[in-house]
């Protein structure tokens, strides 16, 4: 099914031309780790995954990238591109014994580059990366999980309300675009 969402990421030469050395994924990498993260945020209505996968897809350029680049806002990453404030909250509740480490007794809101680079570090690891959006989706825009009336399957008038409203961020005809193509290829 991802293969049909994103198939240039089913080729194994894929990640081979990619200008964003680590990061790059396959669908085969991504899948794993997917399904680890439907299971651990409980997340099994299909619309909420067709969300989240267009979400993650769109942002991390079809698996390209795990941090943002464009402009290069160090801090903000992740296959969902969250800025700095929610992975820095990601990293505290996944990993909080080495985020203390990393962020001291500094404030998090003032944090220097280093500190950053050292708490993104702890969730891009694929697990982390790709279980972003779930976690996201169930915690910081949980109103939109598990609502009848919210991301309804095959709904792409939900998606974008969950995109303007739940991730905040702006509609475009290429977030669309990606939807269609997520929304026609997973298939339950």
């Amino acid at each position: 099914m991802l293969n049909q969402a994103n198939p240039d990421a089913a080729d194994s030469a894929y990640c081979k031309s990619s200008a964003a050395d680590g990061e790059c994924a396959l669908n085969s990498e991504a899948l794993l780790s997917i399904n680890k993260a439907i299971r651990k945020y409980g997340v099994s209505a299909r619309g909420e995954i067709v969300a989240t996968l267009s979400w993650m897809l769109f942002e991390s350029g079809n698996w390209v990238y795990n941090i943002n680049h464009f402009p290069g806002n160090i801090g903000q990453g992740t296959r969902t591109m969250m800025t700095w404030e929610y992975v820095a909250e990601y990293a505290k509740t996944l990993h909080p014994d080495a985020y203390a480490k990393a962020v001291g007794k500094g404030d998090v809101n003032a944090a220097d580059n280093t500190t950053k680079t050292n708490v993104i570090d702890l969730v891009l690891n694929n697990d982390d990366s790709f279980g972003s959006g779930f976690w996201y989706l169930t915690t910081k825009a949980a109103s939109f999980h598990g609502n009848a009336n919210s991301l309804r399957d095959g709904n792409k008038a939900d998606f974008q309300k969950y995109v303007e409203e739940g991730i905040i961020t702006s509609w475009t005809s290429e977030r669309e675009d990606v939807w269609t193509k997520v929304n026609s290829a997973i298939v339950f």
